[in-house]
């Protein structure tokens, strides 16, 4: 029927030389072979965009997400509680583990396990379980942003002597670079990846790192001074710009348990003259990455940072809700649903330190797990006391990195792979 309702229509006529009137007509066929074709087209970028980012995404391993939708649910409850602002100084994250048996746990992390758990509290002790849960106590130094080196050539390059913090002719991922503005700061480039778009367009490759090392967070935008060094403005051979500041996320440090920060990610456009390789020291070209729900606790991680260099360490904690302080400004900000890394001890006493802010995390199969942005500053083994022994545990020398799914997804990126 819609066949028969197909027709022709007169466009433009005209009178030949022997007086004959000539017409030329358009028909609705045309129409639907032009939608048909379109149509396809269509068809095919999505399924190719499809297939693409499903080849991108490491197959999950575990079957019990349910029941870590339940435990991380929980943990949203205690965080509301135990995060929130005047209820505790000693309490500073809470997040997700597992025990020795393979079961969930619900993490309680606390500065000094020999002080007072919340205020007022006393000698009360952290209750067994929560939710059919069992909470465990973690003795751990608080974490901070780790973009400020605080290294000098004659101390802290002597401590780390791997990373990588001079002029480089050609650019890989965990070498030094910051905002231009940011003086005497350093942090690391993560790596490469290119922008998300609705059709099929040339590929412009960006510098992927950390809000608080591509952008001046004592702005509120981004201007044409906000250009990225390469090495960091903290580096004494830091002399040239090697792109620009397009897109971050914008931190709050409000500090409200209900007004938490998802991720801490810019994004550089790298100008077109400088050479790049899409790989890592130690480590490689990443193949993949691994989606927030997937990553797991115990499994293996690496990094590479301007600092310290090739670590090695495991995932000790996931959905992670952590504060943060900011060094350069003295305020705290609010993390939720991060990733805690512990070293692998005893060859690496630390995972990452100032300077590896933006550093990239990936698994033992070169698939990205997440975007280093926090950790401790103090030195392993500087607790003020021995841990209370209601504490399971310590945990030293950690890193905290955003999930890099989540990355992805709010920054609309894909990695180059």
């Amino acid at each position: 029927m819609l066949l028969l309702a197909l027709g022709q229509h007169a466009m433009w006529s005209w009178t030949d030389g022997n007086g004959r009137i000539i017409t030329r007509y358009y028909y609705d066929e045309y129409t639907w072979y032009a939608a048909a074709l379109v149509l396809a087209w269509l068809t095919w970028v999505l399924v190719r965009r499809y297939r693409r980012a499903r080849a991108m995404r490491r197959p999950p391993r575990r079957n019990d997400r349910g029941l870590l939708r339940r435990v991380a649910q929980l943990k949203s409850e205690l965080s509301l509680t135990f995060l929130r602002p005047g209820f505790s100084a000693n309490i500073h994250a809470v997040g997700v583990g597992l025990l020795a048996t393979g079961e969930y746990c619900l993490q309680v992390f606390v500065g000094d396990s020999n002080r007072e758990l919340w205020d007022g509290g006393g000698a009360e002790p952290l209750p067994a379980d929560y939710g059919g849960f069992p909470l465990v106590l973690v003795e751990m130094p608080p974490a901070s942003f780790l973009s400020d080196a605080g290294l000098t050539p004659s101390d802290g390059w002597e401590k780390y002597p791997r990373g990588i913090r001079e002029y480089q002719e050609v650019i890989v991922g965990g070498i030094s670079g910051a905002n231009a503005n940011l003086e005497g700061q350093s942090g690391t480039i993560g790596y490469f990846c290119t922008r998300k778009s609705v059709l099929p367009r040339r590929k412009v490759v960006h510098l992927l790192s950390n809000s608080h090392v591509f952008v001046d967070l004592r702005k509120g935008k981004v201007d044409d001074t906000d250009l990225i060094a390469q090495p960091s403005p903290g580096e004494p051979e830091s002399n040239r710009p090697i792109g620009a500041l397009v897109n971050f996320s914008a931190l709050s440090f409000e500090g409200e348990a209900d007004k938490p920060n998802h991720v801490d990610a810019a994004l550089a456009r790298l100008w077109g003259q400088h050479r790049f390789e899409p790989t890592i020291p130690f480590i490689g070209t990443v193949k993949g990455y691994v989606p927030k729900q997937d990553v797991e606790v115990g499994e293996p991680a690496r990094k590479f940072g301007r600092t310290t260099g090739y670590t090695e360490g495991s995932v000790f904690s996931i959905c992670l809700d952590i504060r943060v302080r900011y060094d350069r400004t003295g305020q705290s900000a609010l993390f939720e649903n991060q990733l805690l890394i512990e070293p692998a001890l005893p060859q690496f006493t630390k995972f990452a330190d100032k300077g590896d802010s933006g550093a990239l995390v990936v698994d033992g199969e070169q698939n990205a797990i997440g975007l280093i942005f926090a950790g401790t500053t103090e030195l392993p083994g500087a607790q003020p006391a021995p841990p209370s022994p209601d504490a399971a545990r310590r945990v030293e020398g950690y890193g905290v990195a955003n999930p890099i799914g989540e990355v992805l997804e709010r920054l609309k990126i894909e990695l180059l792979i």
